[in-house]
């Protein structure tokens, strides 16, 4: 079953180089729209050199870091509000103004507090931060009220009462929080590149491209992107589910 899935994505994505190669042949001109080929040319040229991959690893593991400390301010945040009703009210404005944002309001305030350095992992974070918040808030909040009272009854001891209720409650609200930010977390940490500038990061990679009117390169750097992200977020996937198996 497994076999027949991939061979059927596989098609799929051949199918859509495909379309994007002929699309490209149609414009005839590489400024506007490069093709697959000529990307994949040009992702092998930014390949053989090593500040290639000391951007890409350097911007994701800023992003890496924002993410982290998104998540881990998100999920203290979240039991504290779940915990006490008075923090969860007084949060809940503050959740609320951070989502409604433009992403580029908050890379503009982070470019005059920290400087072009650390915007990525201040982005990040900032982005990571009310994904968790509710996804995990959420998940404590529909916690089945009666096994807290058979907890209570039976007085429970607190580690068996996480093992046995909290985590199975808030495992698929932590997943889909995964996910959701490491996504959001690499657009955002990217754009934020883009308007600030650091050096050696795929923001600055795609701005020079852009300068430079590289189509070919830009997608080549936005691809490297896209598969860091990709990687990444597999990664995590696999360590959640291996703590909550």
């Amino acid at each position: 079953m497994k076999t027949k899935k991939y061979i059927r994505t596989t098609l799929i994505v051949l199918i859509w180089l495909v379309i994007w190669q002929v699309a490209a042949l149609v414009v005839n001109n590489a400024i506007l729209l490069s093709g697959p080929i000529d990307t994949f040319k040009a992702l092998i040229a930014l390949g053989s050199e090593s500040s290639f991959y000391l951007s890409i690893g350097i911007t994701a593991g800023k992003i890496l870091m924002g993410f982290l400390i998104g998540m881990l301010s998100g999920t203290v945040l979240s039991i504290l509000s779940y915990k006490i009703n008075l923090v969860k009210d007084f949060l809940s404005p503050f959740v609320s103004v951070i989502k409604s944002i433009p992403i580029v309001s908050f890379i503009i305030i982070a470019l005059i507090w920290a400087g072009s350095s650390y915007v990525t992992v201040i982005v990040s974070a900032i982005i990571s931060f009310p994904i968790f918040y509710k996804n995990l808030l959420e998940g404590l909040l529909v916690t089945d009220p009666k096994l807290l009272e058979l907890a209570f009854v039976y007085q429970m001891k607190p580690a068996k009462k996480l093992k046995y209720i909290y985590i199975p409650s808030v495992s698929s609200h932590v997943k889909s929080a995964v996910s959701l930010a490491i996504g959001m977390a690499f657009r955002g940490g990217i754009t934020a590149e883009v308007v600030g500038q650091p050096l050696r990061s795929i923001g600055n990679g795609l701005y020079l491209s852009k300068i430079n009117l590289a189509t070919s390169d830009m997608l080549a750097w936005t691809f490297a992107a896209v598969l860091c992200a990709f990687i990444i977020e597999k990664l995590i996937s696999y360590l959640v589910k291996r703590v909550f198996k």
